[in-house]
């Protein structure tokens, strides 16, 4: 019996969207496996291409893991950061928490991604003393 090939894909709107193309035979069936673990363990965050890109978010919505991580490290409530967030529920709050916590240096590398010095270099802009954005050349 063949080894089964391991596929990272992403089901969104009824279609299964594989991670890179897959070298398969016109009609040929494949068998779907889903890993059980993998879905457990954060039922609430997913990562989808071409959404936030690619990075985690609350399933169902466009909210980033690292936004509610970043209300959270301001000393915000639970309360405070859903009344600023319709539709989200406590326990995506909380597994966004968790992912933050399983996955702490992917979400730090985030949030320092989407700071002014980074945000600055990564555009090639300069803020001149007077608080005007600029060009850096």
């Amino acid at each position: 019996m063949d080894t089964p090939m391991v596929v990272q894909a992403t089901y969104e709107n009824g279609v299964l969207h594989p991670a890179r193309p897959l070298d398969l035979a016109e009609r040929q069936v494949v068998q779907i496996s889903l890993n059980p673990k993998a879905t457990a363990d954060h039922p609430h965050i997913t990562r989808t291409p071409g959404v936030c890109g690619g990075r985690p978010v609350v399933r169902g919505t466009r909210i980033p893991v690292k936004v509610l991580v970043r209300y959270h490290q301001m000393g915000y409530t639970t309360m405070e950061i859903l009344s600023g967030h319709a539709g989200l529920t406590p326990a995506q709050l909380y597994d966004a928490l968790s992912y933050y916590y399983d996955h702490q240096a992917e979400i730090e590398a985030d949030i320092k991604a989407d700071e002014l010095p980074a945000l600055l270099e990564r555009f090639d802009m300069k803020i001149d003393t007077d608080g005007v954005l600029h060009p850096a050349r």
